[in-house]
């Protein structure tokens, strides 16, 4: 008796199995294209942030296009790239970050939302300024050859501010370009040994 329903047990499970392992994969397959769809779209940040074009080319499909708003730009999306980048030369230090994002996927395509702030310190005169910007970035995305990327985005300025600063007692350390710690880190971060503790 025993032995006949570990049988039927056995044999539902084997017929449920192919379903049950499309579903896993399925799911898996989901996870992972939208990590893919987050991780490009924090390079966007740190390609900006550090002025790093190419980096910044990489997040878009070919023919991308953008709307900024016609106070920023609007146009192909390796423009606004170079745009931004050459804004950023001209401020002192500069922040981005990507929150509250929301993906809608369908297959190979996909929509997202993608709250952002960013904040520039820059001199006016011998004024000390921090321009901050608040909106959201609404993205469409398409995957081509196994790579997600962004096909066309809006960027949706919620408000922003511009008001004298005061530099605080921290030294910066942060640079635009390869001469920031994070790149050297980051190709050999994983694999280089730890400092020794301080004692």
């Amino acid at each position: 008796m025993s032995t006949g329903l570990r049988l039927d047990v056995n044999y539902k499970k084997a017929v449920d199995m192919p379903a049950d392992l499309e579903a896993i994969a399925a799911s898996l397959r989901e996870i992972i294209d939208r990590q893919q769809i987050t991780e490009a779209l924090y390079t966007y940040c740190r390609a900006v942030d550090r002025v790093d074009r190419e980096l910044g080319y990489s997040i878009w499909h070919d023919g991308a296009t953008v709307d900024y708003g016609e106070a920023i730009f609007i146009g192909p999306a390796r423009g606004v790239i170079d745009y931004i980048c050459d804004s950023q030369l001209k401020g002192i230090a500069h922040s981005h970050q990507i929150a509250n994002i929301i993906i809608k996927l369908a297959g190979d395509a996909a929509v997202s939302e993608a709250y952002v702030n960013s904040a520039m310190r820059m001199l006016h005169g011998e004024q000390l300024l921090q321009v901050n910007t608040r909106g959201r970035y609404l993205d469409r995305w398409s995957k081509r050859d196994g790579r997600w990327g962004i096909e066309r985005r809006v960027f949706v300025c919620d408000f922003d501010e511009v008001h004298p600063a005061v530099s605080g007692s921290l030294p910066s350390r942060q640079a635009m370009g390869f001469d920031d710690p994070s790149y050297a880190f980051l190709a050999d971060g994983v694999l280089a040994p730890s400092a020794p503790e301080a004692v």
